[in-house]
């Protein structure tokens, strides 16, 4: 029920409408109620009194009936239609609202083909309920209740007999609801599944093919329909052995009708007006009772998508803008890590351990460890993607947990290790965090990353459209793009997560050169394997299972003769001469 409630709380804003389709229902079905009493009354008044005037009256009142009810049928349909695709217009709405608020831990666990099917395949559930089996509810019960009445007025044993087997038929509703529920619920969960396993594979499609994984993949697409099927199957056959039951059960009742009110008619008990008037409403009756078991089904279908989509509404933001949040415009840059420490969910070793540092206004911090010793980690908390698990980083002095998100990251640019690229043109892409900025400003920030000359080479130039991912570009395309989409920003702060780890040494040392100018004034963190992009930074920190073991300048860390100074012999020893002579 307080699922169901959920639901239909989402009709609230429009009762209105809701009041004036229930109008429509109600003056309709009146109207479909009052034919059997015509009926009985051109029978017993017209054709067994031959009175014709009587008939032609009934049947004039009987096609106007049926006129009325049409009209205020088609103003019903239409009303639930549209309040159907409204409440999925609202619920996609914050659906997609809500995805926008959730953190990065989140989207670390929750599958894309999961979040996708909910989305789709469970509102869609949601919507065929309210624009169909939510009506035929509200109309099955109360023709259930004013039919049951008029029976009883009408021949009250008979009605007693033809309506004994109703709690069996309300007993068989109620069970295959309560059986069927989890059963979709287990379907949608699946069709989940199915739709992960599907994304997944068209988002690797060229990894697939590389490694010629083409029928492993098929393998695992095909496990994953059969299941579907098998779970899909399970309930059609419950369906299909609940639905000829209750055919044959409201069958009985007619049935009783025929037996028990002919011998009434016989014996002059009853008129056969009545009793063509009681089988018709009986006949009413059996419908929504027919009904009721794909009422329920959908009912059950519906239930089972609310819960999933409730599930992830009900995620409170782990991260979000205290209330009073402090406003920094424009931040200075100064960044300090106080005795941080920082575990994921589920994780038996922290990612950053004690961390504790300080970066002044338009310094340049590098970053260099193992792969998982902390690094990304760490320039994660400066915009707060996670938050710590003790300690504070700090921006200004102010505690981030304290700053207001959108303020924040609008003043801090951030190059991802993993390039991603919409597929709108190269100009929308590169202006993605100031829709605003001018050609001019998009073009020096082309410029400063190195990507102009490509872009302009390209057949639309600036407008040219990348395929999906930017898949149209290479690697070193793609990241120089995604760089100079965080120069457009003009970031007081700016993280460079392994920014330059696709582009070629000649490129690197290009863009390096650019960004040795654009650092000015700015406070970088720069994460890198290549050594030569980390020898200019005023500090660099070395990190290894989460703890900075190193700090200091280039020169002072070669000194010192710990890890980073084996890091760079390894590296760098037999390239530091061309290095020079490149600078």
């Amino acid at each position: 029920m307080a699922i169901l409630q959920r639901i239909l709380a989402y009709l609230r804003p429009y009762w209105r409408r809701v009041t004036v389709a229930y109008v429509a229902l109600l003056i309709g079905t009146a109207m479909q109620l009052a034919v059997p009493r015509l009926v009985e009354y051109v029978i017993d008044s017209g054709l067994v009194a031959a009175d014709l005037r009587v008939v032609t009256l009934g049947a004039v009142a009987i096609v106007a009936a049926g006129l009325l009810q049409g009209a205020f049928t088609f103003v019903r349909s239409y009303l639930f239609t549209f309040l159907a695709e409204q409440v999925a217009f609202d619920i996609r709405n914050d659906l997609y609202r809500h995805l926008q608020a959730l953190p990065f831990s989140f989207f670390d666990r929750a599958h894309t083909g999961q979040l996708m099917s909910r989305a789709t395949e469970d509102v869609n559930s949601i919507r065929r309920f309210l624009m169909f089996s939510l009506r035929s509810l509200v109309q099955s019960a109360g023709m259930l209740i004013v039919v049951s009445i008029i029976l009883f007025a009408t021949h009250w044993r008979l009605a007693l007999l033809s309506l004994s087997v109703m709690p069996l038929l309300a007993w068989t509703a109620i069970h295959f609801g309560r059986t069927i529920r989890p059963m979709f619920l287990a379907v949608q969960q699946q069709f989940g599944v199915m739709t992960n396993v599907l994304q997944e594979n068209l988002a690797g499609a060229r990894v697939v093919r590389a490694f010629a994984r083409e029928e492993d993949e098929r393998a695992k697409f095909d496990q994953a329909i059969q299941r579907l099927y098998e779970r899909s199957m399970d309930t059609v056959r419950r369906s299909a052995f609940y639905f000829p039951l209750m055919t044959l059960l409201s069958s009985l009742g007619l049935a009783l009708i025929l037996w028990y009110g002919g011998r009434q008619v016989a014996l002059g008990n009853l008129s056969i007006g009545k009793l063509t008037a009681f089988y018709f409403y009986l006949a009413m009756l059996s419908q929504p009772i027919r009904l009721l078991g794909w009422v329920v089904n959908s009912l059950a279908r519906a239930l089972a998508s609310g819960e999933r989509i409730f599930e992830v509404l009900d995620t409170r933001p782990a991260i979000a803008s205290p209330p009073n949040a402090v406003r920094l415009t424009p931040i200075e840059g100064h960044v300090s890590f106080e005795h941080v420490w920082v575990r994921y969910p589920g994780a038996n070793e922290d990612a950053l351990a004690d961390v504790t540092f300080t970066a002044e206004p338009g310094q340049r911090i590098a970053l260099l460890g193992k792969p998982g010793s902390g690094k990304s980690t760490l320039t994660a908390l400066i915009p707060r993607f996670y938050d710590v698990t003790a300690g504070a980083v700090c921006i200004d002095g102010v505690d981030v947990r304290d700053l207001d998100l959108e303020v924040l990251r609008r003043q801090v640019g951030v190059v991802l290790q993993d390039t991603f690229l919409f597929g709108v043109s190269i100009r929308e892409n590169i202006a993605y965090g100031r829709p605003d900025a001018t050609d001019e400003e998009i073009e020096a920030a082309a410029r400063a990353a190195q990507a102009h000359d490509f872009i302009t080479a390209l057949p639309q130039g600036y407008d040219t459209v990348v395929g999906e991912r930017g898949v149209s570009l290479s690697g070193g395309q793609k990241q120089r793009v995604a760089l100079a989409r965080a120069l457009v920003m003009d970031p007081r702060i700016l993280i460079l997560d392994d920014a330059t780890s696709n582009v070629d040494t000649e490129t690197e040392h290009t863009i390096q050169r650019a960004l040795d100018e654009l650092m000015v004034g700015r406070t970088t963190f720069i994460i890198a394997h290549r050594l030569v992009t980390l020898k200019r930074a005023d500090l660099i920190l070395v990190f290894d299972r989460g703890r900075i073991v190193e700090r200091g300048t280039h020169e002072t860390l070669l000194r010192n003769g710990g890890l980073y100074a084996e890091i760079y012999d390894l590296q760098l020893r037999d390239q530091e001469d061309l290095a020079e002579v490149a600078d």
